[in-house]
């Protein structure tokens, strides 16, 4: 693989990162980490998020996206998400279904777990949709101490475009309470993991803001910016 297309390809990996919501139904950002519980039951949230992605000598990548899900009965979240990425001109769009089910809930000091999945939608530049993606996640959550939650994710993806299949792995750890920080360490099986770190800024009861960084450990860095809000509804 020339430089160039190295780069392309590093960048189009940051892409799935800027979306990374659109891959599970996730804890609130800016946590990367999928984490062990749900929302209750009827209620519902909006999260959306503006993100940029860089690396040396390519041009610059620039996301949106738009993230809705709701809890339902049996401890089980369901959402989905639209996401667009634009770089050099070209715009992807994304769509994606996501779930997430608890099977134990962390409480109590007891560890939680559950499984996250995903089916996702592409439409590159110029062409027509398809089959994207498809994720399975194991996660957990357990307090580490007080005010101090940790998360472990392990699972599987496939991309249909490339016909690879994945193994994903993530841990993380995020303050609960107030101006909250996260930071996590991520990746897969066939590239050197991420580095991120960030905060949550409650607005109001039901509104908050957040930004992150992020850091790919590869010789052609890929660093990411990501600014977003959640309403609950």
């Amino acid at each position: 693989m020339t430089k160039t297309k190295r780069q392309r390809h590093l960048l189009t990996l940051a892409a799935g990162t800027l979306l990374l919501a659109a891959g599970t139904a996730r804890a609130d950002r800016p946590l990367v980490s999928e984490t062990a519980d749900v929302i209750g039951a009827g209620q519902c949230q909006v999260e959306t998020g503006l993100a940029h992605a860089s690396a040396s000598g390519m041009a610059s990548l620039r996301s949106i996206d738009v993230f809705g899900s709701c809890g339902v009965a049996g401890h089980t979240q369901l959402g989905i998400a639209l996401g667009s990425s634009r770089q050099a001109g070209a715009t992807d769009l994304g769509l994606t279904l996501v779930g997430k089910h608890t099977l134990k809930m962390p409480e109590d000091g007891a560890i939680g777990y559950g499984v996250a999945y995903a089916l996702g939608m592409e439409k590159a530049s110029g062409g027509h949709w398809r089959h994207g993606s498809a994720r399975l996640l194991g996660v957990a959550t357990k307090d580490l101490a007080k005010g101090l939650l940790g998360h472990a994710n392990l699972g599987w993806e496939r991309t249909q475009a490339d016909r690879l299949n994945s193994t994903l792995w993530s841990l993380g750890a995020e303050s609960d309470s107030g101006l909250r920080w996260a930071a996590d360490v991520f990746g897969d099986d066939r590239s050197r993991p991420w580095l991120s770190a960030g905060l949550l800024f409650p607005l109001s009861d039901k509104l908050s803001a957040n930004a992150s960084y992020a850091q790919q450990f590869e010789r052609t860095r890929v660093r990411l910016w990501t600014l977003g809000f959640k309403v609950e509804l």
